[in-house]
């Protein structure tokens, strides 16, 4: 039998590859559906919020014939609220992970130290201002050592970061209704009930205990909402 298939949208990331260890713990889907990443810094040009997210709107509705739902982590997410016209009266499951409807005060000056130590080029410490927050409630995990290009990962996290901060999807989300699945972490620092609005259409739900990770800090609540709504929208 062929796999359905699911289109995620990554967070921001200094380097593209670092996406497996958000996307690992959903290995649980993988017996029906096969989990297609793209990178949500795949354009990083210099224009206006409307142009940048239209050329989203191009993108996804090529890929909408061909996928079965939609996932989106952190600014992935906000590219999928942003394109939610292209969802109306679609049966298409969708999901976010820790996605702000727009950026508050606090989240505004923690992305901001992060994206000033990258214009300072002081990655190491811009990292982990990052993740410090990211896997809150939990120190940040031993990674694999890795190479990448400083340069290109400081453009990355600059302009991914910016467009996050800049981006407020509060009257995309009121115009297009749309039936989602929003998953937010509890102890979540970064992306929190003061900046997310609750959908008309939609779930938002709190997951116990959980920070921005909470694939990682919770799998078996997520699991079991993941599926309701997979399952629902197959009906």
């Amino acid at each position: 039998m062929q796999k359905k298939k699911i289109l995620v949208i990554t967070p921001v990331q200094h380097y593209p590859s670092y996406i497996e260890p958000i996307i690992n713990p959903l290995s649980f889907l993988e017996e029906e559906y096969s989990i297609h990443p793209i990178d949500s810094l795949a354009k990083m040009q210099d224009i206006p919020n409307k142009e940048y997210y239209h050329y989203w709107e191009q993108e996804l509705s090529k890929y909408l014939p061909h996928y079965d739902a939609f996932f989106g982590f952190s600014f992935g997410g906000i590219i999928l609220q942003q394109c939610f016209s292209l969802f109306v009266n679609l049966n298409k499951p969708i999901v976010l992970f820790s996605t702000p409807t727009f950026a508050d005060s606090t989240l505004t000056k923690k992305l901001g130290k992060v994206i000033a130590l990258c214009k300072e080029g002081n990655m190491d410490d811009a990292l982990f201002s990052l993740y410090k927050h990211v896997y809150y409630p939990h120190e940040i995990p031993s990674q694999e050592p890795h190479s990448f290009d400083p340069v290109l990962a400081a453009k990355r996290m600059i302009y991914g970061l910016t467009r996050v901060l800049e981006t407020n999807s509060t009257f995309v989300l009121k115009e297009n209704q749309v039936n989602h699945l929003h998953l937010i972490g509890e102890r979540s620092h970064l992306v929190n009930k003061d900046n997310v609005a609750a959908p008309q259409q939609g779930i938002l739900l709190s997951v116990p205990g959980a920070g921005m990770r909470m694939l990682r800090d919770n799998l078996p609540f997520c699991k079991r909402a993941i599926l309701e709504t997979l399952n629902s929208e197959a009906e």
